[in-house]
């Protein structure tokens, strides 16, 4: 996939946008806080509708005004030239496909596939599980449907379940839905559990191109507790019930599982020097982008906000050796980009955006 053009109205602090990003390589250039980061995460939305750097979408329209609108024309491997319109107000958002309006989220997500790749990743490594089971949930969905329409079952139980524990509801009426609840915990396991492993030999190969030395890369799955069957699940539920019912909330399934990312040295959030995290991470996102390729048949954009410039030289170079050269890639930074003259270079200046003549 590549994004031809974009245009952008009412979005943070973009009043009005419109960019030809037909180029392989388009670099945004320009101070802190102008509008760069603002514009890939107008981007990003087109995945799954969500924001890369913040879970409050009341935060993305211009401040004081209704709504914003976004427009992407993209080249698609599978659906040829192709127009995305996102509108969004205060009653609601709309999304359309060629001027086909979309009802569900589940016959959107994973679609047209972008990648960011910013600061924030550190929280991937840093941060806590809630950071890494997001980044696992929206990898797994994009790519297989039956996974998306289980977690979101999945959770749609959960919270009932909660609701009645909260309540004091009683063990006939916990049943019930502990027995809704069984079959999609036994569902979302096994196919978290095969895509994590997916996931993670192609991480394994893409750390090895960007570290400096063979650093030994692992990720590693840690259930909260064995979804097997849907008897040892309703058991879990069933044993749980005190102890959920003093906190108010299921403290037990694949809504709590973690996974961790570890080097040769033991773990990478407590070991692994500023250097090693980061890289670890762009790797992460690489590896996602691999993987999006692989399941989904379309070559994924990469969105680099701001990182390369915080790679060392070593990594720098891993990053251009693990990132396909026929992915468009799109990022901001401060300063021009090494061999400017291979990039499409635009200019931000307090939300506008102007192209840089050679």
């Amino acid at each position: 996939m590549r994004f031809l053009q974009l245009r952008l109205q009412q979005f943070r602090n973009i009043d009005f946008a419109e960019l030809d990003l037909s180029s392989s390589r388009s670099f945004l250039l320009g101070a802190n806080g102008q509008g760069k980061s603002n514009l890939l995460e107008a981007l990003g939305l087109i995945t799954a509708l969500r924001s890369f750097r913040t879970q409050s979408l009341t935060a993305l329209p211009q401040q004081g005004g209704p709504g914003y609108a976004v427009v992407y024309s993209v080249e698609h491997e599978q659906q040829g030239r192709t127009e995305v319109e996102l509108q969004s107000a205060r009653a609601g958002r709309t999304v359309s496909v060629d001027g086909e309006k979309i009802s569900r989220l589940g016959d959107f997500i994973g679609r047209f596939p972008v990648v960011p790749l910013s600061s924030g990743d550190l929280m991937l490594l840093r941060g806590s599980p809630t950071e890494r089971r997001r980044f696992l949930d929206l990898t797994l969905s994009a790519v297989d449907p039956a996974y998306y329409h289980a977690l979101r079952r999945y959770h749609r139980g959960v919270a009932e379940r909660n609701r009645l524990l909260k309540q004091n509801g009683s063990a006939a009426e916990l049943s019930a839905f502990e027995a809704e609840i069984a079959p999609q915990a036994v569902a979302l396991a096994r196919r978290r559990e095969q895509g994590f492993e997916a996931l993670r030999r192609v991480l394994t190969c893409v750390y090895e191109g960007i570290a400096e030395a063979d650093e030994g890369p692992e990720m590693v799955f840690q259930a909260s507790d064995s979804c097997e069957s849907e008897d040892a699940v309703a058991a879990m539920l069933r044993n749980s019930r005190k102890r959920d019912a003093i906190v108010g909330s299921t403290q037990k399934g694949p809504h709590r599982d973690d996974f961790a990312l570890r080097l040769r040295v033991g773990g990478a959030r407590e070991y692994a020097s500023d250097g090693q995290q980061r890289g670890l991470c762009v790797a992460l996102r690489i590896a996602q982008a691999r993987f999006f390729h692989e399941r989904l048949g379309v070559q994924p954009v990469i969105l680099a906000d701001d990182v390369l410039g915080e790679l060392d030289p070593h990594r720098k170079a891993g990053f251009w050796k693990a990132c396909p050269e026929d992915f468009q890639i799109i990022a901001t930074g401060t300063e021009l980009p090494d061999r400017p003259e291979s990039w499409s270079v635009w200019q931000v200046r307090q939300g506008a955006f102007a192209p840089l003549m050679p």
